[in-house]
């Protein structure tokens, strides 16, 4: 069984490959290294696929969970847009 610091660093390094590729893509397409924006569907050159993929990494990574329309971190708690 693998340590759990060298599995958050695994995931941390799969999230930033996948923000990595879509910086490449948003380059290739002309955009200007510096304003890459990740996150922003439609912005951020990623496939629905891997967006949803660095989601939820990074909601494992931050301890973040959604349910019933709801977003809960840190012991707080806010509901989502719908």
């Amino acid at each position: 069984m693998q340590e759990p610091h060298l599995i958050k660093k695994q995931q941390y390094e799969k999230v930033k490959i996948i923000l990595d590729l879509g910086k490449q893509r948003y380059v290739t397409a002309g955009g200007n290294p510096k304003k890459y924006r990740a996150g922003f569907k439609e912005k951020d050159y990623l496939t629905d696929e891997e967006r949803q993929e660095a989601l939820t990494i990074m909601r494992q990574l931050f301890g973040v969970t959604v349910k019933d329309g709801y977003a809960y971190c840190q012991d707080k708690s806010w509901k989502l847009p719908d």
